[in-house]
């Protein structure tokens, strides 16, 4: 996993230092957000398949510190739900809502024709609550977490005009740390291909 982390942040620093033609400017002000969502299946033919399903929206206020390279805030907030086999009686469903405010760092590369590659960088601070409920005895148990979390996302970007830009990712490296009461977990990970990205930004340009 280290080797992943260590590879991933070789390419984007490499890429923020690197010559480039210019998406924004200095002093640029974004506002934009993002919709996520990922669904998982594992239904191998035993009783016990699961499968889960979340989405989450993130509005996102950036200003351009220097030539193609954004910080900002963002606010994030997601809801998921799993479902899973317990036995050839009992079904268990968790659905759990959550909320990441947080902070990232972006920088834009144009390729060609509008066309280009984004490097995200953010950390947020995550709360979450769930509901686990039998469907066997009726009983639902509550809990939250909360935690931190780094990501790294590179994506795609199209400018479909001047101040208007789609952009997408299909995930990243990630690490995280939550607790929950007296549990504490530290973890690591690649989220390529678990879950899908798309947003926009709008510009507002700086004034001469």
């Amino acid at each position: 996993m280290r080797k992943h982390f260590t590879l991933m942040l070789l390419f984007s620093t490499a890429a923020i230092w690197s010559a480039q033609s210019q998406v924004f400017r200095k002093g640029d002000r974004l506002f934009g957000g993002s919709f996520s969502f990922a669904f998982y299946n594992s239904n191998n033919g035993n009783p016990n398949n699961y499968n889960s399903g979340n989405a989450g929206l993130a509005p996102s206020f950036g200003w351009a510190v220097k030539d193609n390279l954004v910080m900002g805030l963002k606010g994030g907030v997601g809801y998921g739900r799993s479902e899973s086999n317990v036995s050839s009686t009992e079904r268990r469903i968790v659905s759990t809502l959550s909320v990441s405010p947080g902070i990232f760092l972006r920088k834009y590369r144009e390729l060609k024709n509008r066309f280009g590659l984004y490097f995200n960088h953010d950390v947020t601070a995550n709360y979450a609550y769930s509901r686990d409920k039998s469907s066997l005895t009726n009983t639902v148990y509550q809990s939250d977490a909360r935690g931190i979390a780094y990501n790294f996302n590179p994506g795609v970007f199209y400018k479909f005009s001047e101040n208007f830009i789609g952009e997408a990712n299909i995930g990243g490296v990630y690490a995280t740390y939550t607790s929950t009461g007296q549990t504490k977990v530290y973890g690591t990970g690649v989220s390529f291909l678990q879950y899908f990205n798309v947003g926009f930004n709008y510009r507002i340009p700086r004034k001469s």
